[in-house]
């Protein structure tokens, strides 16, 4: 996700942040609308940044630590109505962050994704005259959807990704208000889990798509492999949410969608390892994974998913296809 996608106000403390959709002072979960949730765990600030700099190799510069990490310590809660997991407070990155994570970690804009050829698989089953990408990044999936034939608009606000794109041919804007027609598609990968608001953010751009046109959404999910590593990037201000795959059902309930499927990708060990290593005390800035690490990953997937633990049955991503209702006569 890139910075400039966040609905956030300011809060107390003077960082960047906010409340979704806040009921006298108590969190309501953006997914299904509850207020009522559980503390889960609490992280302080010394702890988060020792692990970007231990897991990751990540020294934030001052002007990075004052605007995004102004608070003492982040509280994990998890949503009774719909188990997604959120955070207190909820700090949105600002454009400083992002352009350091750019600069500085070399996966951030990965060409390969799990949901890229599943989602263009859709494209081929709805066949639309116009889809939009928001928060398209560096153009991965709207070259993809161009070689199938496809013709996407994009949303982005990073400076280089806007000028490369234009520059490709691509229509690309800074803010969904500037889009100039409904869409058949609508597409957000990895954004939604940014937001301090997504359903709020959902439903500002649901007028840009047409009856009877499709939504595809991807976000990390809990319980998932990913839950288990726990990263630093999981927590604000980074992500916001985690949501389960029932909080993309009731997502689509409040915002009068029909949610048509919903797929997760497979399990994934590295995942698991990463969570070892991590609370082991161990650093996983490397691009390679040491063998004990990857026999202890694999191991700890094959014993869980015999014990059925829930969260060994997903890799990271889950991706939920939503439909606007056509208009009837």
């Amino acid at each position: 996700m890139r910075s400039g996608y966040n609905t956030s106000i300011s809060t107390a403390n003077g960082a960047k942040g906010g409340r979704s959709g806040e009921v006298s002072g108590v969190l309501q979960c953006s997914f299904c609308g509850s207020v009522n949730a559980e503390a889960v765990t609490t992280t302080s600030r010394a702890q988060l940044l020792a692990d970007y700099r231990t897991m990751h190799g990540l020294s934030f510069p001052t002007q990075v630590l004052d605007s995004n990490f102004a608070f003492q310590a982040i509280a994990t809660k998890r949503c009774r109505g719909c188990s997604t997991i959120f955070y207190d407070p909820m700090i949105a990155g600002d454009a400083a962050y992002y352009e350091y994570l750019s600069r500085n970690v070399s996966w951030y804009y990965s060409p390969k994704r799990w949901e890229y050829p599943i989602a263009a698989d859709m494209l081929v089953k709805e066949n639309p005259r116009l889809f939009l990408e928001v928060g398209c990044g560096a153009g991965h999936f709207l070259r993809l959807a161009r070689d199938r034939g496809y013709e996407g608009h994009g949303c982005e606000m990073n400076p280089q990704h806007l000028e490369t794109l234009r520059g490709e041919g691509f229509h690309i804007f800074t803010d969904p208000d500037h889009a100039v027609s409904q869409y058949d598609a609508l597409f957000m990968f990895q954004v939604l889990e940014h937001l301090v608001d997504p359903y709020g953010y959902l439903k500002t751009l649901l007028p840009n798509v047409r009856p009877g046109g499709i939504i595809v959404l991807s976000t990390p999910v809990s319980p998932s492999c990913a839950g288990f590593a726990i990263p630093p990037f999981a927590l604000p201000p980074h992500h916001q949410w985690m949501p389960s795959t029932r909080g993309f059902n009731l997502l689509a309930e409040r915002l009068g969608l029909v949610c048509e499927t919903i797929m997760c990708d497979p399990p994934d060990w590295s995942q698991i390892s990463y969570g070892l290593r991590k609370r082991c005390g161990g650093s996983a800035g490397s691009k390679s994974i040491p063998l004990f690490w990857r026999i202890a990953g694999r191991a700890t997937l094959r014993m869980a998913t015999f014990m059925r633990r829930e969260w060994a049955r997903v890799g990271h991503t889950g991706m939920a296809l939503l439909r606007k209702p056509a208009l009837t006569n």
